[in-house]
């Protein structure tokens, strides 16, 4: 019985308490800082890359934003060789992070993943080292 005492004024209080008067509005000018984490953004899907293109629609690229790419940027085994045939689209997964917010005051930054690393197999320091050249 105390149960459905309780319950009744609990749903009661959340469906008639107006929220809106206590949430505080968090205004562009009040916001220090934007964090985007984004993680295993190495494939594309029908020749793009959905969640970069989401973000570049729906986040500012500003001073205040920081993009930060969690690792697994190039599946599966990392950058390969230039003379790789598969070279070419996977510099464009690649290229598709490193310039999301070009022109922009954005930071981005990128950590490498075990995919990055040919998954701990040999030629993996190569690999990440094929990576960092491209950035550079």
């Amino acid at each position: 019985m105390l149960m459905k005492r309780f319950f009744i004024p609990v749903i009661f209080f959340i469906a008639f308490f107006p929220t809106r008067s206590i949430a505080q509005k968090v205004t562009p000018d009040s916001l220090q800082a934007r964090i985007i984490l984004i993680g295993d953004a190495g494939e594309f899907t029908k020749g793009k890359q959905p969640v970069l293109l989401g973000v570049q629609s729906s986040m500012p690229m500003d001073a205040k934003t920081t993009i930060v790419f969690l690792g697994d940027n190039i599946y599966n085994s990392g950058l390969p060789d230039d003379a790789s045939p598969s070279y070419p689209m996977m510099k464009a997964v690649l290229d598709s992070q490193i310039h999301i917010a070009d022109f922009t005051k954005a930071k981005v930054y990128l950590m490498p993943g075990n995919h990055d690393w040919n998954n701990g197999n040999p030629g993996g320091v190569k690999q990440l080292s094929a990576n960092n050249n491209m950035l550079i």
